[in-house]
């Protein structure tokens, strides 16, 4: 009597496991680009909110100044916390006498080049 081997299927073949691992590596590194991404893109909202709250606290100084000279000023902040940013005003005569246009940009440098937020008000004179 003859024996027939038969082969038992009791694990993977080797194509599926390398398919299973390719699978695998696609998703991780599908979540490794958006975790990359999501962190850039926080780093960009907080220094954008940085320097809109930076370049309101120079209008509000403006604002509350009872003549305002004309002119461009430009500086640094005092605070170590906010050494990359810079901050340029300037004040312009308008058609009227008392009323005067103040612009304030705050700039600072990142990974994508030099970024800038400018707030323009009109400033009554006291």
């Amino acid at each position: 009597m003859k024996r027939k081997w038969q082969r038992q299927a009791d694990g993977f073949t080797l194509l599926e496991v390398m398919v299973a691992l390719a699978i695998i590596s696609f998703a991780l590194l599908t979540y490794l680009h958006t975790q990359n991404l999501s962190i850039a893109l926080h780093n960009e909202s907080a220094n954008m909110t940085t320097a809109t709250l930076l370049a309101k606290s120079r209008m509000v100084a403006l604002e509350s100044n009872q003549a305002p000279e004309q002119g461009e000023r430009e500086g640094t902040f005092e605070d170590a916390q906010y050494a990359a940013f810079r901050w340029k005003e300037r004040v312009e005569p308008t058609l009227f006498e008392v009323v005067l246009e103040a612009h304030v940009e705050v700039t600072w440098d990142d990974n994508r080049g030099r970024r800038s937020v400018e707030l323009i008000s009109l400033v009554v004179q006291r």
